[in-house]
C-alpha cells in the first residue's frame, strides 16, 4: 500500500513544473459526465472562497502511482488545483493498493474516511474488476455502497472510471465496467471522470500518442499518462467551482 499526504501549498513550486510540461503535449480530450455547479458543492465553495480542502484519493495501482516515477496522478493533483485556486489550502491523501478491486477499496473506506475526514473522495475504480472477472452485479453493488459510505461520512465523491488500455482491447469487460460506474454514479448524482472514453478516443485517432500514455505492460500508465490523468481529474474538479 502507498499512503502519503501532499500539502499542495508547500510543493506547488517544485512539482507543478513537471506536470505542466507533460500536459502541454497531453492528447487526451477533457471528458466528464454528470458535471454541474451542484455536483461537488462543498468542494466548489471552499475552493472559490480560499478555504482548506482535503482530498482522499483511493484506488489501485494508478492511484498508488505505478509507472509514474514517483509522481502519480494523485500526487500531482494538489499542485495543479493549487495553481487554479491559489488562495485555497489543498491537501491530498494518497491511498492506493496495487491489484485492488473495488471491493478492496470499499473495505478500506470506513477507516480511511474516519482517519482523514476528507471533504472530497476521488475513487479510481473498476479497472481490476474488469481484468479479474468480477461480476457486473458485484461491481454495481460495491460502487453503490461505496458512494453511500462516502456521503454518510459527510464527504463528496468523484469517481474515475476504468482505464482504456491494450488489455481493454481483449474483450468488452472494461467497457462494461465503465458503463456500470457511470450508471451507479448517475443514479446518485456523482460526477465521473470518463477516462475510458477519453483514452479510447485517443487510441482510435492517434495510436502513437496513445502508446505513449500506456506502459510496456499494456495496462499501467506512463509518467505522461499520469500527467494527463491528473489534468483530467483536476479539470473536472475545477469546472464545478467556476
Amino acid at each position: 500500500m502507498l499512503r502519503s499526504v501532499v500539502a499542495a501549498a508547500a510543493l506547488v513550486s517544485g512539482l507543478l513544473a513537471m506536470p505542466a510540461l507533460a500536459v502541454a503535449q497531453c492528447p487526451v480530450p477533457s471528458l466528464a459526465g454528470a458535471i454541474g455547479a451542484a455536483s461537488l458543492p462543498q468542494t466548489a465553495a471552499r475552493l472559490k472562497s480560499g478555504q482548506a480542502v482535503r482530498i482522499l484519493a483511493i484506488g489501485s495501482s494508478t492511484t498508488a502511482g505505478v509507472g509514474s516515477g514517483g509522481l502519480g496522478f494523485a500526487h500531482r493533483l494538489g499542485p495543479i488545483l493549487k495553481s487554479r485556486f491559489p488562495r485555497a489550502t489543498i491537501e491530498v491523501v494518497v491511498s492506493g493498493v496495487s491489484g485492488e478491486t473495488a471491493s478492496g477499496a470499499a473495505g478500506r473506506l470506513a477507516s480511511e474516511l474516519a482517519r482523514h475526514r476528507p471533504l472530497l473522495v476521488v475513487w479510481q475504480v473498476g479497472t481490476n474488476d474488469a481484468n479479474f472477472g468480477v461480476s457486473v452485479d458485484s461491481l454495481r453493488a460495491t460502487v453503490s455502497g461505496g458512494i453511500r459510505a462516502i456521503r454518510a461520512a459527510g464527504a463528496e465523491a468523484l469517481l474515475v472510471d476504468p482505464q482504456y488500455s491494450r488489455w481493454a482491447e481483449r474483450s468488452n469487460a472494461t467497457e462494461v465496467a465503465a458503463r456500470v460506474v457511470a450508471e451507479e454514479a448517475g443514479r446518485q448524482g456523482v460526477p465521473v471522470v470518463r477516462r475510458y472514453a477519453a483514452m479510447q478516443m485517443v487510441a482510435a485517432s492517434d495510436r502513437s500518442a496513445f502508446d505513449g500514455l500506456i506502459a510496456w505492460d499494456g495496462l499501467h500508465l506512463t509518467a505522461s499518462g499520469h500527467a494527463c490523468m491528473a489534468e483530467q481529474v483536476a479539470g473536472t474538479i475545477a469546472r464545478t467551482a467556476r
